[in-house]
C-alpha cells in the first residue's frame, strides 16, 4: 500500500521529511494498512492531526532558535534554568500572537467557586501540545500550571479565584506547590509547618492574620519544583491552629515568597535552589523555611473550610473537617 503524501508544516516547503532511511520507507510501503489512518485515530481525527502538526511547526521552525536542545548537556545548570525560562517566555509570545487562549466565560460550577479562566493560555489543548513539542526537561514554570493554578481552582472560593487567577494568567503571580518537607514527604499528616491564627485584638492587621512558621529543621519545605528561583508565591501546606489554639489539621495557604515588583525575597522567608541533580536540571527544585511570616486571613484556601475574624474554624456547606483536608492536594 502506498502511503499518501500530505503537507507537513513541520518540514521545509511543507513536504514530508526526506531524511527517512530508504529501507524503513520501503517497509512502511508494504504495510497492509495506512499508517496515516493510525495517526488520525490516535490523534482523534485528521483535523486534529493537522492542527497538532501545525502547532509543532511553531516550535520546530521557530526563527529565534531558542527551542534547540542541541547543547543542553553542555550547559551550566544556571544556564539551563535561564535557557528554559527563555523557552517558556517565547512559548507565551507565540501563543498570544496566535490568539491561543481559553474563551471559557465565568461560570459557577455547582459550588461557590467560579472559573475565572478567560484568556488563560494554560487551559487550552494547544498549550499541552506545545509543551510536549519542546521536548526538554520540565520547564521551571511547570509547577505553576501543573499544581499551583489547579489548587486555586479546586480549593479556593469565588472571591479568591477572582483575585488570584487573573494574576496567574498574566504571569504576575507565579506559584509552586510546597508540601514536601525535609522530614516528611507524602506523610502529609506528619507535616510540621504551622499556620497559627492571630486575632486583630492580639495585634494582627484588620480581619486577622496567619503566622506561617517552620518550627524545626525537618519542617523546612524541601524539593518542590519552581520554588528555588522562579516562584513568587507558594501554596503552602501547613497545620492549621485556630484562634483558640486548637489544631484543625492540614490546610492550604497562599504565601508570598518574593516581591512581584523586583523578585526580592520577602521578610521572614528563606528559600533557594537545592542544587544540581541527576536529571531535571531545568527545574529549580528548592527549599523554604518561614520565620513567623504573616499573611492575611483570606490567604487560607476557603472553599471547603473557613476561619472567621474571631478565629473560629468552620466547614462550608456542611462538609466535615476531613472533607476539607482530603482535598488539600
Amino acid at each position: 500500500m502506498t502511503t499518501p503524501t500530505i503537507p507537513d508544516p513541520r518540514e521545509p516547503n511543507n513536504l514530508p521529511p526526506t531524511t527517512i532511511n530508504p529501507d524503513l520507507a520501503a517497509e512502511r510501503a508494504q504495510t497492509p494498512f495506512n499508517p496515516l489512518s493510525i495517526t488520525h485515530f490516535l490523534d482523534g481525527g485528521s483535523e486534529v492531526t493537522t492542527r497538532r502538526r501545525q502547532l509543532e511547526s511553531w516550535i520546530i521552525r521557530d526563527p529565534t532558535g531558542i527551542f534547540s536542545n542541541d547543547d543542553n548537556n553542555y550547559l551550566h545548570r544556571t544556564e539551563r534554568h535561564t535557557r528554559a525560562l527563555a523557552k517558556f517566555v517565547r512559548l507565551v509570545e507565540l501563543c498570544r500572537a496566535a490568539g491561543v487562549a481559553s474563551n471559557t466565560a465565568n461560570k459557577v460550577d455547582g459550588t461557590n467557586a467560579i472559573q475565572h479562566m478567560e484568556g488563560e493560555i494554560i487551559a487550552t489543548p494547544e498549550f499541552s501540545t506545545l509543551i510536549s513539542t519542546i521536548s526538554d526537561d520540565p520547564l521551571p514554570t511547570s509547577l505553576h500550571f501543573v499544581m499551583f493554578v489547579p489548587n486555586i481552582l479546586t480549593l479556593c472560593d469565588a472571591e479568591q479565584q477572582s483575585r488570584w487567577l487573573p494574576l496567574c494568567r498574566d504571569w504576575k503571580m507565579i506559584g509552586c506547590y510546597a508540601q514536601t518537607e525535609l522530614g516528611h514527604g507524602s506523610n502529609i499528616r506528619a507535616l510540621e509547618t504551622t499556620a497559627t491564627f492571630l486575632k486583630e485584638s492580639d495585634g494582627a492587621k484588620e480581619g486577622g492574620e496567619w503566622i506561617i512558621n517552620s518550627p524545626t529543621l525537618t519542617s523546612t519545605k524541601f524539593w518542590p519544583g519552581t520554588l528555588g528561583k522562579t516562584a513568587n508565591h507558594a501554596m503552602v501546606i501547613a497545620q492549621l491552629i485556630d484562634g483558640e489554639g486548637k489544631p484543625k489539621g492540614i490546610h492550604n495557604f497562599l504565601v508570598p515568597l518574593r516581591s512581584m515588583e523586583d523578585h526580592t525575597l520577602l521578610e521572614g522567608v528563606e528559600t533557594g535552589d537545592i542544587g544540581p541533580k541527576i536529571g531535571y536540571n531545568n527545574m529549580d527544585n528548592g527549599f523554604a523555611s518561614f520565620d513567623n511570616v504573616r499573611i492575611p486571613r483570606r490567604n487560607m484556601a476557603m472553599r471547603f473550610a473557613t476561619v472567621d475574624e474571631g478565629g473560629n474554624y468552620g466547614k462550608v456547606d456542611g462538609g466535615s473537617s476531613s472533607d476539607a483536608a482530603s482535598k488539600v492536594a
